[in-house]
């Protein structure tokens, strides 16, 4: 059995979500609103957390959509983009290991006319198949292919685990 190793504890993903959350007030703090889109499951809770932080620290509207796979390779995202929520787009996820899910995420946000988008990862393997840069990383973390990143984020704990 594969052992699991902690690489972030709660107070390290929290630590995390605050400087990315910062990091995007003081890059888009002259901005009158911006629209984060999280992956369903952790990806929206991560940019649920990040919305929170920028609401209790500065005055921007902030929109939050999930964004989930409804069939192979197929996303959807709700509740559905509308045309004053298209300027700053900020997509979310937990893990980023090949970039295939971010890719396809892209994919159906480039269906509107968008005008600026933006990354946001918690934890970058380094394993890209695709051309994706991460604009916002919580922390980047070189493995082998055969290893494997849990992320447990759940109102009694938030843990990121090497398996």
């Amino acid at each position: 059995m594969k052992r699991k190793q902690i690489i972030l504890n709660s107070q390290e993903i929290k630590n995390k979500i605050n400087r990315i959350a910062y990091s995007i007030i003081e890059e888009y703090h002259a901005e009158k609103s911006i629209t984060i889109i999280g992956f369903e499951k952790n990806g929206y809770t991560i940019a649920d957390k990040i919305k929170n932080v920028i609401k209790d620290n500065h005055s921007i509207k902030i929109d939050l959509h999930k964004i989930k796979l409804e069939n192979k390779n197929k996303f959807s995202i709700s509740p559905i983009l509308e045309k004053h929520q298209l300027k700053n787009i900020f997509l979310v996820d937990d893990v980023l290991k090949s970039g295939k899910t971010i890719i396809y995420g892209i994919k159906e946000i480039l269906k509107h006319d968008i005008g600026n988008l933006k990354t946001i990862i918690l934890i970058n393997r380094n394993h890209n198949q695709f051309p994706i840069g991460v604009d916002y990383v919580g922390l980047n973390l070189s493995t082998t292919l055969k290893d494997h990143i849990e992320v447990v984020m759940t109102e009694k704990e938030n843990l990121a685990y090497l398996i």
